[in-house]
């Protein structure tokens, strides 16, 4: 056991030391000390992610599935498992185990020109009323702040989630909240922290939080329902229904923001289980809900969300598709960051990967775009079956490690980590299970509700991997259900781009109300024929090859 009076903990590059919490994890320590550490699992071991290089003495952390001989003999431990043991402890975060700092991103349709205005508050004098629109997402907290009284976009800013340091995706974070004394008061402190490092960029432009007036955000059922100060617990339980679908107007102070304590949140309705108030703004940036054709609305993220209809109907679902996308669950995959391989080709004849990597500099890992341009140029080099199994070929840089056979991205000499770039065989499955529950998501919404593919006109995909996609590649794996090209349209940050279009026009925010109560939520653990889909979605592209050939070719299937 440690010693609380005689241990301390620095963290570096940080240079912040704290008093050691008997029996605590680094990690645990790391939260309360407000350092950022990766760890997609929330700490239970599993994903390998918060390495920390640690010099002093400590019990545990020593995984040898995880961590390479020559990584233990540097001393890297998990952060997860790592206990400090006795004297003075310094604990060094890699680039690799933390967050980077985020480019704000809130590109979309309904921003800035085109979203009629309706003036809320009226200037007086030199004080201008402002507002603020957020966008609470799992993994990232973006905002916008708006001129009321002319409807201009002054400043943005975005931040990471500090709730990922309890886990990367939804049930992690209720998991940590029911079996942590006092989790769900730190996921709320947590999020309010995120919250108001956003806003403080926001107002370092220049302006006052005393001249916020209105906030609205949008964000899936967890993360609002934190926020709010209701307990999210029951929502991974049967019938998996929230304390709250509309959250009633309340002050900032009365959410216990200190920043601009008077103004008034708006907290965007949600339909129902993980359904939550991000894919009602998409849905109204979209405009689906106004127009005679049948849409599909993706909102590709953490927790991938699936809405379907016209101005007749809406029906939507929660796919549970996980982080694999954003990088979470892939051994070297990370998040769209400066370092993060976001393009892959491979040379058919080489068999070697080629890439492209996010700012200057070596690659740290791979974002949610490379993985899956690496998978699908895995696919069309005979490298990885239908199945997803490894294609031994002459000459392809397979190796083992200690999570099995890995391909080689990126060589240890080419990274910026000094270790090998790899991409496993979990890794593969762990794609393959995403894109087949957001595929097969869709399928179900259109059986349950009698329509066939072909009644659907257009595809949006909310979320800034979206934009970012090869489609092709996505197709080419069966990410999406098989609709020609030109039907897929990217709208960018849906949910902040919803947030403020409610926050400039007072009738967007009557509208998400009205549409929120008419739309229905479709409950996927309940629906038979769910599992039967997924179950055809996990090959690639689809166990209905032919369908995905002809969009994929046309002219060849003529």
């Amino acid at each position: 056991m440690s010693d609380p009076k005689s241990t301390s903990l620095r963290f570096l590059p940080e240079d912040t030391t704290i008093p050691v919490g008997e029996g605590e994890t680094v990690l645990s320590h790391a939260i309360r000390a407000g350092v950022p550490i990766l760890s997609p699992c929330g700490g239970e071991s599993r994903c390998g992610k918060c390495r920390v290089i640690v010099a002093g003495k400590t019990e545990g952390g020593e995984d040898p599935g995880i961590l390479s001989p020559a990584e233990l003999q540097a001393g890297v431990r998990l952060a997860c498992r790592c206990r400090p043991s006795s004297g003075d402890i310094t604990v060094t975060v890699p680039p690799e185990s933390r967050p980077a700092r985020l480019a704000a991103y809130i590109e979309g349709r309904n921003i800035a020109g085109d979203e009629p205005f309706l003036p809320l508050h009226a200037a007086t004098g030199k004080r201008k009323p402002l507002g603020v629109a957020l966008d609470l997402g799992t993994s990232t907290l973006a905002g916008a702040l708006v001129d009321l009284s002319d409807g201009s976009l002054l400043a943005r800013a975005a931040a990471d989630n500090p709730q990922m340091a309890c886990g990367e995706d939804l049930i992690s974070r209720i998991v940590y909240g029911e079996e942590n004394e006092g989790g769900f008061a730190l996921l709320r402190q947590l999020l309010g922290s995120g919250v108001e490092k956003v806003i403080a960029e926001l107002l370092g432009s220049g302006y006052a939080d005393s001249e916020i007036v209105d906030v609205t955000a949008a964000g899936n059922t967890v993360i609002t329902h934190i926020l709010f100060g209701a307990s999210p617990a029951q929502i991974r339980r049967p019938p998996y229904k929230p304390v709250l679908r509309e959250y009633p107007v309340r002050t900032g102070e009365e959410l216990g923001f200190l920043t601009a304590p008077s103004a008034s949140w708006r907290l965007f309705p949600s339909l129902g289980g993980f359904v939550g108030g991000d894919i009602v703004a998409g849905i109204l940036v979209s405009g689906m809900h106004r127009e005679e054709a049948v849409s599909l609305l993706f909102d590709v993220g953490t927790n991938g969300e699936v809405a379907l209809g016209n101005k007749e109907f809406l029906v939507a679902c929660s796919s549970s598709a996980g982080p694999a996308f954003e990088g979470g669950e892939v051994a070297c995959g990370m998040r769209a960051y400066p370092g993060a391989i976001e393009s892959v080709r491979i040379d058919p004849e080489r068999l070697r990967a080629e890439w492209t990597v996010i700012g200057e500099g070596k690659p740290l890992g791979m974002c949610g775009s490379g993985i899956l341009d690496l998978c699908a140029e895995m696919f069309r080099a005979g490298l990885i079956d239908r199945a997803g199994q490894f294609v031994p070929r002459t000459g392809a840089p397979f190796v083992e490690t200690a999570r099995g056979k890995a391909f080689v991205v990126a060589r240890a000499e080419q990274s910026g980590t000094g270790s090998d770039i790899c991409f496993t065989a979990p890794d593969v499955k762990s794609i393959l299970r995403t894109k087949a529950a957001l595929c097969a998501a869709a399928d179900s919404l259109l059986f349950a509700v009698g329509l066939p593919r072909d009644a659907v006109e257009r595809v949006y995909i909310a979320g800034g991997f979206g934009n970012f996609l090869d489609l092709r590649s996505a197709l080419s794996l069966g990410v999406f259900p098989p609709f020609p090209l030109e039907t897929y349209v990217p709208l960018g940050n849906a949910s902040l781009a919803g947030a403020i279009g409610a926050l400039r026009n007072r009738r967007r925010w009557k509208e998400a109300l009205s549409l929120s109560a008419a739309a229905t939520y479709h409950d996927l653990s309940s629906d038979a024929g769910f599992m039967e889909s997924f179950q055809r979605a996990l090959f690639i592209p689809h166990t209905d090859e032919e369908s995905y050939r002809k969009v994929l070719f046309p002219r060849a299937g003529r």
